[in-house]
Parts: structure tokens; C-alpha cells; sequence
């Protein structure tokens, strides 16, 4: 895989983010490999320019004035024009055999709800082959039947995956007992199961991953409503690249995809719009939290985050890290995971004042190691199920709640700590009644919207990290007493009994949010 070489972004403390780096070409051959991966790079191929910046008058040379004819080039060296690579960005080659290596140590987690079995199916073709397959669904029983048995059709070939439902017992068991117990709810009397959220099918999945296949390196996440393979097969082939090429060795790393575009039909046509609804309004507050931080340093190191636009990847569902951060890392509820990713990012990482953490993240104590974002923009168009404005409007509400309801330290730093402080205190209240003001707007623009959005976007739940679960208990519980968990190809881990599709809501109560 050929791509833009990566450039420095923001530096904040320990969190690197990393300027938007692109795929140039999806095979790119065996390639040459990196002569330093991490640290420093030998651009491959940039010889050979890249036409998609160059416009028609770069060709004029090639053409008589007189009769349009091609004029005989024969006698020139290509090599001797340099102006065709002018603006070209350094690019840099990922062998095959590298990104085969990465793939081969990493799980693919695909969260489902109600979609089509042929669908998910499609999803799970274009996964590379040395990735465990991780189906975590949340769909009503008759259809998790279908998807097990969608799966195991899939996996005839001595494909390894995992299967299992959001509502299996044994998990919500072992969660409560073994150290997890915020992420289960009661379902009457003393049943429990585990949260209804994507979030939650989410660290459900981490959870599988690290007790069940500890080789594995990295963890990434695709959605499961995704109607063309060949970009989820890019996709997971950009993770990979994006572990490669973390420019700061010693790092965990994080990539985020930000997909070419997201197609829309209107009038009959395709309309291939760069940015999701979403994913515009999110992005700009992540943003404007960035700048409010930089106004809230008194060391001025941060002045480059200040009016900067550098994320643009606050809602990338399709999303990879490796499972060290992901073990580490608290986890929100629902659609707030992703945008609040970068919300925990800037709350443990960024340089902390003493007691800094007394705000609105009371009680957090810093403990993840550097992380480095890496933001990728791939190739492929992203052709999904289509969502209502509703939905639209619930997913980008969740990324402004995780920010107006955990903004990090010192913009949460109250004004009873020292003298200091109340300046960036304020700056973080005023940050949150902008975004009061935004809800306000769009309250007002249409009637449609009445009764959805609300004076404050939802507070999301926030989770400890998956690092507090006893995993060798929470594996041996699921083993032996699971309802819905399904192992297949892995010969190094055997349930105790055969698998048969078991009723999923045990007693027939659906559960709570």
C-alpha cells in the first residue's frame, strides 16, 4: 500500500495527533521495506508523481500549437522535468509482506444489530484472511440464529472467529463478579445481561479478544451495515499501514479512517459528499475543544491546536488500536465512544496541573502511556444502510455530550482551586454554553426536531477500562457457562460442551438502556 508519508500535527503532552494522511494506492506491490518503521522513512515511488494534482495545462507542452499532434519525446528523459512533481507530498511504501505480518496479530470486532445476514456476510468477505473475525451482535434471537449460522457457513474454510450475544449470561455474570459490574444492568429479580449500546457490544468484543486470544496485538472495528467489501477489505489493510508508520517509536497507537467519501443519491444522481452529517458537526467541537485548550495553556506550546481543524475523524466508526490502549482505556456508552476517545486522550495525556483532575473527571488518575493518533483517508466510497435525521441527530448529540459533560482538565478545573485556574474554568463553561447555544439553533430550525434534542445534549456513561476485568476469571466463567458464545477454527481454545444456539433473552424481558 502506497501512501502519503505522515506529517507532525499537534503534540500535546503525551497524545500525538497526526495530520491526515492518504491512500494512494491500494496495492502497491511487494514494495521496499521501511528502512526504519516508526521512526524515519524512505518515500517509495515518488518518482512517479501523482496525476490527481495536475490539471490539463501541465500537458500542454506535449502538443504542437499547430495540429493538436503529440510531439515526438523520444529524445527527452521524463527525469529531467521536475515541475510535474511540484506539490507532490512525500509518499512511502508499506510492503505486503508488513502489512500481512500486522494483519496476522489482529482481531476485527463487528458489532450488529438488526442488519441483513447477507450483508454482514459481505462485511465479513472483505476482512483479510489472518484476522479473527469477532461477531458481536445485539439483534433480536430469531436473527442471531441466522447470523451463527451465516457464520459458520463463512467460516467452513478454516476461518477463525468468535460469536457471541450482548445478552449472553455468563458474560454479564463474569463482568459483575470479576471487576466490571457498571456494565450490567438487572433485568428482573437477579438476572443480569449486559448494557444495550454499541459501546458496550464494544468492550464486550475487547474483553473476548484479550481473554480468549492474547496473541493478538491490535484490535479494530468495522460496522456491520457496510455494503461494499472491497472498502472494508481497505480498511483493514489501512490499519495495518497506520501501525506501521506511528512516527513515535515507544507509542500506542490509534488509527481512525476517514472515508473518501459518504454517496448520497438526490435527484437521481450520485452525490459523493466528503463528510458525513455527523461527522461535520462532531469534527468542528472537537476542534473548538482543541482551541479552547491551546487559550488554556500558559506555556503557549499548544498555539498550533488554536483555530486548528487537524481531527477529522471524531465519529470513525471504523476505528483500530492496539490492545494495550484499548485495555486502558475508559470507554463511553453508545455512539459517544468514538468522540470521546479523544475527550479521555486529552484528559490523561495532555500536561496536568497538580490536583488538575477535580472538575468534571473527579477522580480520574492518569494512566495510559503516550498514544499517537494516526488518521488515515482511504480510497473506497462508503455505501451503507441509509439513517433519518433522527438517528443523525442522536449520534452527533452523543459527541457533543461527551465533551460538554467530561471536558478535560483544566478546562473542568472549578474556581476554587488556585489563582490560576478560574480563567480556564471559564473558558471551558463558555466552550459548553456554545454548545448550548448550537443545540438552541438547531432546536429551532425545524419543527422536526422537537422533542429530540433537548437544553443539554445526554451525558453519556462512561466505563472503566477493560484492564479492571480478572480476565483469566472472566474466560473461565464464559467457557464453561455460556449461553450464545460460539469459537470457531480455534484449536487453542475448546468449549467444554458443543455449541447450540440457545435462547437469548433468557426470560424474556427486554432489558433497559
Amino acid at each position: 500500500m502506497r501512501l502519503t508519508e505522515p506529517r507532525k500535527g499537534l503534540q500535546m503532552g503525551g497524545l500525538s495527533i497526526m495530520h491526515l494522511i492518504e491512500v494512494l494506492e491500494l496495492d502497491a506491490g511487494s514494495g521496499i521495506p521501511l528502512e526504519t518503521v516508526g521512526s524515519a522513512y524512505t518515500p517509495q515511488g515518488s518518482e512517479q508523481g501523482d496525476e490527481s494534482s495536475l490539471d490539463d495545462s501541465d500537458y500542454d507542452d506535449l502538443f504542437s500549437d499547430e495540429d493538436d499532434e503529440m510531439r515526438d519525446l523520444s529524445d527527452t528523459d521524463p527525469e529531467d522535468d521536475e515541475s510535474v512533481l511540484d506539490g507532490v507530498p512525500p509518499e512511502v511504501t508499506i510492503p505486503q509482506a508488513q502489512l500481512e505480518s500486522i494483519l496476522g496479530q489482529m482481531a476485527v470486532i463487528v458489532p450488529c444489530k438488526g442488519e441483513d445476514p447477507n450483508t454482514i456476510e459481505g462485511v465479513l468477505s472483505g476482512i483479510p484472511r489472518g484476522c479473527l473475525i469477532v461477531l458481536v451482535s445485539n439483534s433480536e434471537p430469531r436473527a442471531y440464529k441466522k447470523e451463527v449460522m451465516m457464520l459458520r457457513k463463512f467460516c467452513r474454510a478454516a476461518r477463525p472467529a468468535l460469536a457471541v450475544h450482548q445478552s449472553d449470561a455468563a458474560a454479564a455474570a463474569a463482568f459483575n463478579m470479576y471487576g466490571l459490574d457498571d456494565l450490567v444492568t438487572h433485568v428482573g429479580g437477579s438476572h443480569k445481561r449486559i448494557r444495550n449500546g454499541k459501546g458496550e457490544g464494544m468492550m464486550l468484543g475487547i474483553a473476548l479478544v484479550a481473554a480468549l486470544c492474547p496473541q493478538r496485538r491490535y484490535v479494530a472495528f468495522v460496522d456491520a451495515d457496510i455494503t461494499v467489501p472491497g472498502a472494508v477489505n481497505e480498511y483493514c489493510r489501512a490499519f495495518a499501514a497506520g501501525f506501521a508508520l506511528n512516527p513515535n517509536p515507544g507509542t500506542e497507537t490509534m488509527v481512525r479512517l476517514r472515508w473518501a467519501s459518504k454517496p448520497k443519491v438526490k435527484n437521481g444522481e450520485i452525490d459523493y459528499t466528503c463528510e458525513g452529517r455527523s461527522s461535520q458537526v462532531v469534527n468542528r467541537w472537537l476542534n473548538k475543544l482543541l482551541s479552547a485548550m491551546a487559550d488554556a495553556d500558559p506555556t503557549g506550546s499548544w498555539a498550533a491546536a488554536r483555530d486548528s481543524e487537524i481531527i477529522v475523524t471524531g465519529n470513525a466508526g471504523e476505528h483500530a488500536m492496539t490492545m494495550d490502549l484499548a485495555l486502558n482505556l475508559r470507554l463511553a456508552n453508545g455512539y459517544a465512544i468514538e468522540p470521546f476517545h479523544f475527550v479521555e486522550l486529552l484528559d490523561q495525556l495532555a500536561p496536568q496541573a497538580q490536583n488538575a483532575h477535580v472538575g468534571y473527571n473527579t477522580g480520574r488518575v492518569p494512566n495510559l502511556q503516550p498514544v499517537t493518533i494516526m488518521q488515515i483517508r482511504t480510497r473506497n466510497p462508503h455505501f451503507h444502510r441509509v439513517t433519518d435525521d433522527s438517528h443523525v441527530r442522536s449520534m452527533w448529540a452523543s459527541g457533543l455530550g461527551s465533551i460538554y459533560h467530561h471536558l478535560p482538565a483544566p478546562l473542568s478545573t472549578p474556581t476554587t482551586t488556585p489563582s490560576s485556574f478560574p480563567k480556564n474554568f471559564a473558558r471551558g463553561e463558555k466552550l459548553r454554553g456554545d454548545i448550548l447555544d448550537f443545540l438552541a439553533d438547531e432546536q429551532d430550525e425545524s419543527d422536526n426536531t422537537k422533542g429530540e434534542l433537548v437544553h443539554e445534549p445526554p451525558r453519556p456513561r462512561i466505563y472503566p477500562p477493560v484492564s479492571q476485568l480478572d480476565l483469566n476469571g472472566f474466560r473461565e466463567m464464559v467457557r464453561s457457562e455460556h449461553k450464545t458464545l460460539y469459537c470457531l477454527n480455534l484449536p487453542h481454545f475448546k468449549l467444554p460442551r458443543p455449541n447450540t444456539i440457545a435462547s437469548v433473552y433468557q426470560y424474556g424481558v427486554t432489558p433497559p438502556l
